[in-house]
């Protein structure tokens, strides 16, 4: 089963966001301990995506509930914040609703910036790092890599994304630093992640004359030398801070590389009256919210940060091909279902070619046996083509117990049970988890828990006045 629990800027605002992702580099490692401490081991395999704009889980569940409890447990003691705040804050969903949002996520649709680069390539290096670490399934191989594959189509086939926008040229052209602005000029970088990447390949794209990088973390001089910039050392930021015509901070490290004593000592140096513009674009900011009061600065936050209108026929063409994607997504996982049936099948065929085959050689000889079994196995392909096409068809239709109920008919094979829950409308067994309704639009893990609690106490009530009323009718008997 696929299920996703995630907390986003459009649900929880920067603020919570910032709160809810604190820790967040640990939440794989504090996962992968907690499914293993867990005596059934309800998560098969799972992806964190954590970015300034969303921290998000997707799963393949073997246990709905205790998974879900699970991932929230694992947010509650990276964040560390209260496990109840931890589940009013993470809102979950199951099967294609989950798999739509991804689709929509990697391709730039669900982010501030409509369209934004940078996300492909984290929902990619998220992937490939859970893939390294072995905690991927079928099921999330195919999502991810659907998805990636989707999100090329849109930036490919439409002009939502085309030109590569991204959140720092949002920021740069909201500023109006444009290359006229920037060329020749000195820009301060701080960070040496992901979205300061983007930042130093959408500088030097306008024309930046010296740019400097400051790392809080200590790897300014390597970022430095493959992205020709100039490592800034602690002593050297606020004089590189005097001389810098946009400061883009994008570290995220959770404190304030640059705070007000700081910045106004370098305002104080500066040679021009024009302002500093400071972009501050990382999730856990990196400058001193009382900064931004300072007389001859003005910061952009993360926040204010939108896209330009994107033409409605292009946006509209860029949810059709993720539609198309998501169906194809479905469908697969739909064959997939019928595998375990396909694959008892062909055991079953085979199984009678090996007897028909050991008593040839038994009472024919090597040679006889040998010409008999590459027979049967022509024969075993074409016989068995039609079916396995017919399987695959019933599948994507929602009809795959047909094919069961077929195969047991007529080749007696007992097939039965061997439909796997995937959660994206795959058939399943009568005894599967259920999603208790998420395949309609996601809640909080708090209100889900509530509506379990509610319904428990109701089924109780229930229990309860079906014994009643049985001891009443005894009495009266």
């Amino acid at each position: 089963m696929l299920i996703a629990l995630r907390a986003t800027h459009d649900n929880l605002g920067l603020d919570g966001l910032e709160r809810v992702t604190r820790g967040s580099a640990q939440l794989d490692e504090q996962l992968a301990a907690l499914n293993e401490g867990h005596p059934e081991q309800p998560l098969t395999g799972w992806v964190c995506l954590a970015t300034c704009n969303r921290l998000e889980v997707y799963a393949d569940v073997d246990l709905f509930h205790d998974a879900i409890d699970l991932v929230t447990r694992a947010v509650h003691y990276t964040s560390g914040l209260p496990r109840e705040e931890v589940a009013r804050m993470l809102v979950v969903d199951a099967g294609i609703i989950s798999a739509r949002h991804m689709y929509e996520v990697a391709a730039g649709m669900n982010s501030q910036v409509l369209g934004e680069a940078e996300i492909t390539g984290q929902v990619r290096a998220s992937f490939t790092s859970a893939l390294a670490a072995g905690h991927t399934t079928t099921l999330l191989n195919d999502l991810f890599q659907g998805a990636l594959r989707t999100a090329k189509q849109v930036t490919s086939k439409t002009k939502v994304g085309a030109a590569g926008r991204s959140s720092v040229a949002v920021a740069l052209d909201s500023a109006h630093l444009f290359r006229t602005e920037l060329e020749g000029r000195d820009a301060l970088l701080i960070g040496t992640g992901a979205m300061a990447r983007v930042a130093s390949a959408e500088l030097h794209l306008r024309g930046v004359g010296s740019l400097h990088v400051f790392s809080p973390s200590g790897r300014a001089e390597q970022f430095a030398d493959s992205h020709g910039a100039l490592p800034v050392a602690p002593e050297n930021l606020e004089a590189t801070l005097a001389k810098a015509t946009v400061v883009i901070a994008a570290s995220g490290g959770g404190t304030h590389a640059i705070d007000a004593p700081m910045l106004a000592r370098a305002l104080e140096q500066r040679a021009t009256s024009e302002d500093l513009v400071m972009l501050d674009l990382a999730l856990h900011s990196d400058i001193e919210p009382a900064a931004a009061t300072l007389p001859g600065v003005r910061v952009i936050p993360l926040e204010s940060i939108r896209a330009g209108e994107s033409g409605h026929g292009e946006i509209t063409r860029a949810r059709e091909l993720i539609d198309t994607g998501v169906v194809r997504f479905e469908e697969r996982q739909q064959i997939r279902a019928v595998d375990p049936a396909v694959s008892a099948l062909r055991r079953s065929v085979k199984e009678m070619i090996v007897l028909e085959v050991d008593e040839v050689r038994r009472t024919s000889g090597e040679a006889a046996a040998e010409q008999v079994q590459r027979s049967l196995g022509r024969v075993y392909k074409k016989f068995l083509h039609s079916p396995m096409v017919r399987a695959q068809e019933l599948a994507k239709t929602g009809q795959a117990h047909q094919f069961l109920e077929a195969v047991h008919t007529i080749f007696g094979v007992d097939v039965s049970g061997t439909l796997s829950v995937d959660g994206t409308g795959a058939p399943s067994e009568p005894s599967a988890p259920t999603t208790d309704g998420l395949e309609r639009p996601p809640m909080t893990v708090a209100t889900m828990e509530q509506m379990r609690r509610d319904l428990d106490t109701t089924q109780a009530a229930e229990a309860r006045q079906a014994a009643q009323s049985t001891t009443q009718g005894d009495q009266y008997v």
